[in-house]
C-alpha cells in the first residue's frame, strides 16, 4: 500500500514503499540489453533479452498503475510541478487505450474498445530492432532511477522526503511516457514459447466445458460477481 505522501510521512517508510518500485527487473534486464548492443550480440540475443524486459515493464506497471490517480492529484495541486503537468497532459492526450486496455495489452491481448498498435515488434527488421532497444534503454527513466536510488541511500532526515517525493514525480511522469511509447507497438513475450502440458490439458478441458453447455463469463460479469469496479 503507498504511503500518503503528503502527511507528515518519514523518510524511512518513504524509502521502504520505494524499494521494490527502483528494484524492479526492468532495471537489471535494461543494464543486460546496453550490454548486448555495445558487444553487437546477435539479433536473436536481444529478442531473448527483450522479452524479460518487456515482462520486468509489465511487473513494474502493476507496481504503479494503482497510484495513477493519487500521485497525478499531488502534481496538480502543485506549481512547484507546472514542467510535469505538461508532460501529463501530452500524455492524456496522446493516450489511444483505457486502463483496461493497457493492462491487457501487456498479456498480448487487446479489447475491441481501444485502437490496435501499429507496429509489430516480431515484424522488425534486425536494424530496426536494434534501434528500439537503444531507444528504449537510453529512456530517461532509467536515470531517474539512478537519482532515486542515490538519494535512498543519503542519510535519511525529514529534510530528505521533499526531494524524494520531487524525484518520484519525475519518475513517475517517465513512466506514463514509456508507456504511451509502448502503446504503439503490439507484443507478446509469450509468443513463441512453448506450452506447458498441464495448461494445455487445462484449455482442453475448458473448451469441452464449453462445447458441452457451459457459460462463459465477461469480465464486467466476474467483476460483479467479485464486487470489483472496474476502471474502464
Amino acid at each position: 500500500m503507498t504511503p500518503t505522501i503528503t502527511d507528515d510521512i518519514t523518510s524511512q517508510q518513504l524509502c521502504d514503499w520505494l524499494a521494490p518500485i527502483v528494484d524492479s527487473e526492468i532495471f537489471a534486464s535494461r543494464e543486460k540489453l546496453i550490454a548486448l548492443l555495445a558487444k553487437h550480440s546477435p539479433h536473436e540475443a536481444l529478442e531473448q533479452e527483450f522479452r524479460e524486459f518487456f515482462n520486468g515493464y509489465y511487473a513494474l506497471a502493476l507496481e504503479l498503475e494503482a497510484y495513477e490517480t493519487s500521485v497525478l492529484t499531488l502534481i496538480e495541486a502543485s506549481d512547484a510541478f507546472a514542467h510535469l503537468k505538461h508532460c501529463v497532459s501530452i500524455v492524456e492526450a496522446k493516450r489511444k487505450s483505457s486502463p483496461l486496455g493497457r493492462e491487457v495489452r501487456r498479456m498480448g491481448m487487446s479489447i475491441h474498445r481501444d485502437a490496435v498498435p501499429s507496429i509489430k515488434v516480431t515484424a522488425l527488421s534486425p536494424d530496426e530492432f536494434r534501434a528500439l532497444m537503444r531507444t528504449l534503454g537510453d529512456w530517461r527513466l532509467f536515470a531517474l532511477r539512478e537519482r532515486l536510488v542515490a538519494l535512498m541511500e543519503m542519510e535519511r532526515s525529514v529534510e530528505i522526503v521533499p526531494r524524494l517525493r520531487a524525484e518520484f514525480y519525475e519518475f513517475f511522469v517517465s513512466y506514463l511516457e514509456l508507456e504511451l511509447f509502448l502503446e504503439n507497438y503490439d507484443y507478446d513475450p509469450d509468443e513463441g514459447l512453448a506450452l506447458r502440458p498441464e495448461f494445455i490439458e487445462e484449455l482442453e478441458r475448458e473448451d469441452e466445458y464449453i462445447k458441452s453447455g457451459g457459460k462463459m463469463f465477461t469480465l464486467e460479469e466476474v467483476a460483479e460477481e467479485l464486487g470489483v469496479k472496474l476502471n474502464v
